[in-house]
């Protein structure tokens, strides 16, 4: 870590996520019978402001802290998510892809919205995408066990879920990080 600004920075947003996991809804959006995750937006910001380094730390942190939280407060699905392979690796990644999107596309020649929305997006895709393919490949018809639809494919069941909570996710994304990061990145470039 580059100096003071970046502990203090990864210091808030851990934080903040153990504060969205600890308070009860705070880190979810219920839609129906699911609950789409914003826990992964403060990892997505910390990666667009200071790159794949801060950000892959910052999600190992919150992979650390998601399965503290399952294990602390048990679910149905507690089971799958205690796997670190589940719950740390696509957290790191949302991190890396994340910061290494936002470092290429500072240097091209576009709206600084979009330089923020894009790996907003991309970010928050890495973790719907790594989160849910690693649970159809690992822990597939135990799933469909656990929610109570055995017997359903559950390429279709995750698959739905990619859809509905990943679309959720990716468009609340680029709404709450694109404007913190600008103004964060702002705030660093002063002093």
């Amino acid at each position: 870590m580059k100096n003071t600004k970046d502990i203090t920075l990864l210091g808030i947003m851990t934080a903040v996520i153990i504060i969205m996991l600890v308070v009860p809804g705070l880190g979810f959006i219920p839609i129906g019978l699911i609950k789409a995750t914003i826990v992964h937006i403060p990892v997505i910001i910390l990666a667009i402001v200071k790159g794949p380094k801060l950000g892959g730390i910052l999600g190992a942190i919150f992979g650390v802290a998601s399965i503290l939280d399952k294990i602390l407060r048990p679910t149905i699905t507690s089971f799958i998510f205690i796997n670190p392979i589940i719950s740390v690796l696509p957290r790191i990644l949302i991190g890396v892809v994340t910061g290494y999107l936002a470092l290429y596309l500072r240097r091209k020649n576009m709206n600084d919205y979009i330089k923020m929305a894009i790996p907003a997006a991309v970010g928050s895709l890495t973790n719907t995408i790594g989160v849910l393919s690693l649970i159809y490949i690992l822990y597939g018809q135990a799933y469909l066990e656990a929610i109570g639809k055995l017997g359903q494919s559950a390429a279709l069941v995750i698959g739905y879920t990619a859809l509905t909570n990943g679309l959720v996710e990716m468009l609340v994304s680029i709404v709450i990080a694109s404007p913190i990061s600008k103004a964060l990145i702002k705030l660093d470039k002063r002093g």
